[in-house]
């Protein structure tokens, strides 16, 4: 399976990357680079949140977010508080994730690049939240904004939040077709983690909508990928915000 290579390769990398990342962040603070600074910090915070280190990952965006004398520009530090609310929704810290998560959108300049993925964190966090209108609103939103080749990661994420939100209101038919779409893409980005989010949520969904055959058919594709991820690194997240 595709998905499945693409994951080993990542676990084969994700230590070196961590190594490089670290020592590009030093020297990149050795010369007083604000931009080398940002971008090294940020990128060492993804690979630690992905390791399950997210102590490190917190210390990695300490450089950019406790640092306001060091120049980063407007859209690192956006950056940086968008990967901070992904890291504390992830690790269940939902008050702390609003905060950052708000912070970074009213840095969001119209036309901001990131819109789309902070509508879909606080997407996430109403879902979490228990406020289902609220969270298919933004997901929605999110959708709209998620736009081109470079948003079809956060036009799945959207979708994926949109059905869940549509299940938790008690709409499990309605889930169906967002789910699905969020499945075709995640298939063509080949992100297996998120595949099988899409399948599991697309066996509950199929499920409480009285359809138990195509329920069983979600289940069984959804362990098969759980299985080949498996022999990779181990059970990977599939509840609430993904690790990103």
């Amino acid at each position: 399976m595709r998905g499945a290579l693409l994951l080993l390769v990542a676990v084969a990398l994700a230590w070196p990357a961590a190594r490089f990342y670290g020592e590009a962040l030093r020297l990149a603070t050795s010369l007083e680079n604000p931009d080398a600074i940002a971008a090294n910090a940020i990128n060492l915070s993804i690979v630690n949140q992905w390791l399950g280190r997210d102590a490190e990952a917190r210390a990695a965006l300490a450089a950019v977010l406790d640092e306001p004398r060091a120049g980063f520009s407007e859209r690192r530090k956006t950056q940086a508080e968008l990967r901070r609310a992904i890291l504390e929704a992830a690790s269940g810290n939902l008050g702390a994730a609003e905060v950052w998560a708000g912070e970074a959108e009213r840095r969001c300049a119209p036309g901001c690049e990131y819109a789309a993925a902070i509508l879909n964190v606080r997407a996430q966090l109403a879902l979490d939240s228990g406020h289902a209108a609220e969270a298919a609103r933004l997901a929605a939103a999110a959708r709209e904004r998620a736009q081109g080749e470079a948003g079809r990661g956060e036009a799945a994420n959207a979708l994926r939040t949109l059905g869940r939100a549509r299940s938790a209101a008690g709409e499990p038919a309605r889930a169906l077709e967002p789910l699905r779409q969020a499945l075709e893409i995640d298939r063509t980005l080949g992100d297996p983690r998120k595949i099988l989010a899409d399948l599991t949520e697309l066996a509950r969904a199929a499920d409480a909508a009285g359809d138990a055959q195509a329920a069983r058919g979600y289940q069984e594709r959804g362990l098969a990928v759980r299985r080949a991820i498996n022999d990779g690194r181990g059970a990977p997240e599939t509840e609430g915000l993904l690790r990103r």
